[in-house]
């Protein structure tokens, strides 16, 4: 990756921090952790579990599909069942590219992201449209398994309850590739704002496959 590449993502990654500290945010469609590690895959399905308290109890269900080296489409479909709410229905599409492979000049992954997600039903609706980057790095370890640390900030376009917010998301997560087919993944979610009660922060738990033969 060229150095002024790097540079960049590093920039945006610290601004997003920063904005991470100050903002009050949301997290894709509902509050639920992304669970996007920073590589592109071929395809993966993926199915996860997240609660934070008052937001309650989602269930999500995601298909990741390459269509380039570089490039991938993300669909989430789930739902999320809330104290004192009607259940909400999640839906949920994005895109990710990749910015910046590891490497002997650059230690970390980095892939761009962007969506369009929505929370529905209960006779209210959240939907938020989110870019961001998913930045790590992947540990080879014995018997074949990895492991990757990486972190997802994302800035994010609200719409609910008739008003639009600029809110920021902070996913801390890990990947553990068990084999090149299998990965488990957790992830804490950095969260607040009116919408959930100011919680502050929540946790996802989540199991990955990936075909045979379409690794890259």
């Amino acid at each position: 990756m060229k150095h002024g590449t790097f540079r960049w993502s590093a920039a945006v990654i610290a601004g997003l921090g920063v904005l991470a500290l100050a903002t009050p945010v949301y997290a894709q469609g509902w509050n639920y952790p992304s669970f996007t590690p920073p590589r592109v895959q071929a395809r993966e399905l993926n199915l996860g579990v997240a609660g934070d308290g008052a937001s309650g109890t989602v269930m999500v269900g995601q298909w990741r599909e390459g269509i380039s080296s570089t490039t991938d489409v993300m669909f989430d479909l789930g739902f999320a069942s809330p104290d004192n709410q009607d259940t909400r229905a999640l839906l949920g599409a994005g895109i990710g590219h990749q910015l910046a492979w590891s490497g002997a000049n650059n230690p970390l992954d980095a892939m761009l992201t962007l969506g369009f997600y929505g929370a529905f039903g209960g006779g209210s609706s959240l939907v938020r449209i989110p870019v961001g980057v998913s930045v790590g790095h992947r540990f080879p370890l014995q018997g074949g398994m990895a492991v990757t640390p990486y972190v997802h900030p994302r800035l994010s376009l609200d719409f609910h309850d008739g008003k639009s917010d600029a809110t920021v998301n902070f996913d801390i997560g890990g990947n553990l590739e068990l084999t090149p087919q299998i990965s488990l993944r957790a992830s804490l979610l950095f969260s607040g704002g009116d919408t959930f009660d100011n919680n502050d922060t929540g946790f996802g738990l989540a199991l990955a496959y990936r075909p045979p033969g379409l690794r890259r």
